[in-house]
């Protein structure tokens, strides 16, 4: 089904905010991937990287906690907004999946920023999905970063509230705000676009974003992920194998967290769900029947504040509000076996990552600056030398302006 959203203005910049698992990787993916055509059609997608985490973190006063140091830095986002000022007449489009974590502040300061202080026109996209995939989907999600919580533990905090569900910081509510409402106060209503997900409609996430973008239908389908750019999700077993490498390698043996990304990560995981095609007897993480009704509920209060705030809606807020699959089955308690293959795959992801490759074994991993981080570092370079040039002639102004006064000064004695 071809969605027939109306596109945005011609210079509209178009700010996808999240949410997180939900198909994020395969639009950014695609937009990297096309981005030299979009810019013949019309449209910037600014950078070198996927995603525009680096540039959006820090408008958005986010960390990015995979690195030495967290803070976010400014050149971070002025070189996307330099490459953004040299194409005045395009379209654009901005991609970081945590945005949506924000509070208020760093909301409206995203979209400022963004906007150019006004001078653009901003319309933001929020993307949602049923609460009872999306919720475990994120587990598997906090699992990659080392957390060691079961499923039914991390069920229980996240749906505790069912109007503030605990689950990737979206739904947080620390400045008093829900998701919909802080983001409908910063850009109106009439600039917010929520797009739901259904299975039944598996082509519309991107199609809506080609027709906001006016962009030629398809365009952003022929750039399809694959191997662990897919982001598919992990089996049960694959889960319980990586929280047991979590509770061992983290919480016991008290491992560095740089280590646990090289090795667990981006090696075991990584390997994981690039290489294996899982079975259907394998299974795929189901919710227990309590959670399957919580996460109804927080549906159903999430879809309410949609309808309340007036934005734009593509799809059918009902998915959000209908009853996911579950089992009955105890899920804390993990499977006795694993397959051999998924043993297999992590053991040569870890010596992969612990010798300085990728998780396929391709190509060795760069230990130097990306040339992202060299064009970061010379830009901030640039705008120092510019800092300190400016002063230089301030200061010999002023020493200038001094030895006039200087010379007046003596000549006045002599008379």
């Amino acid at each position: 089904m071809r969605m027939t959203t109306e596109p945005l203005p011609e210079t509209t910049r178009l700010l996808h905010i999240g949410l997180p698992k939900t198909g994020s990787t395969a639009l950014q993916h695609a937009a990297m991937t096309q981005r030299l055509r979009l810019r013949e059609e019309g449209v910037v997608y600014p950078g070198k990287a996927e995603n525009h985490h680096r540039g959006l973190s820090w408008l958005a006063g986010l960390k990015v906690d995979y690195l030495k140091d967290p803070v976010p830095r400014a050149p971070w986002w002025r070189a996307l907004d330099r490459e953004l000022g040299r194409f005045p007449g395009h379209r654009a489009l901005l991609s970081f999946e945590m945005t949506c974590t924000t509070d208020a502040a760093g909301a409206a300061a995203t979209v400022d920023a963004v906007g150019a202080q006004g001078d653009r026109p901003v319309h933001v996209v929020l993307v949602m999905r049923n609460l009872g995939g999306f919720v475990p989907s994120y587990w598997q999600e906090s699992l990659k970063r080392g957390k060691t919580r079961t499923l039914d533990e991390y069920l229980r905090r996240a749906l505790a509230d069912p109007a503030a569900v605990a689950s990737s910081g979206a739904f947080h509510r620390r400045d008093g705000m829900g998701l919909i409402e802080r983001w409908a106060g910063v850009v109106g209503p009439e600039n917010l676009s929520v797009i739901v997900l259904e299975k039944e409609h598996p082509t519309r996430l991107l199609d809506t974003f080609e027709n906001l973008l006016a962009l030629p239908a398809g365009i952003l389908h022929e750039a399809e992920p694959r191997g662990v750019e897919a982001n598919r999700g992990m089996t049960p077993a694959e889960a319980a194998l990586v929280l047991k490498l979590n509770r061992m390698i983290l919480a016991k043996w008290k491992a560095p967290e740089d280590e646990h990304r090289a090795l667990v990560f981006k090696g075991a995981v990584n390997r994981l769900l690039a290489n294996r095609e899982p079975t259907a007897a394998e299974g795929r993480l189901m919710i227990p029947h309590w959670a399957a009704d919580a996460c109804a509920e927080a549906g159903f209060l999430l879809a309410e504040s949609v309808r309340e705030a007036g934005v734009r809606v593509v799809g059918d807020l009902a998915e959000l509000e209908r009853t996911a699959k579950y089992t009955e089955e105890d899920v804390s308690v993990p499977p006795e076996q694993i397959p051999f293959d998924v043993a297999l795959e992590s053991l040569l992801g870890m010596y992969a990552g612990a010798t300085g490759w990728d998780a396929s074994h391709k190509k060795m991993i760069r230990r130097g600056p990306t040339a992202e981080e060299l064009t970061e570092q010379l830009a901030g370079a640039k705008e120092e030398i510019a800092r300190l040039t400016a002063e230089l002639r301030e200061l010999r102004a002023t020493k200038s302006r001094g030895g006039r006064y200087r010379a007046l000064l003596r000549a006045g004695l002599r008379r």
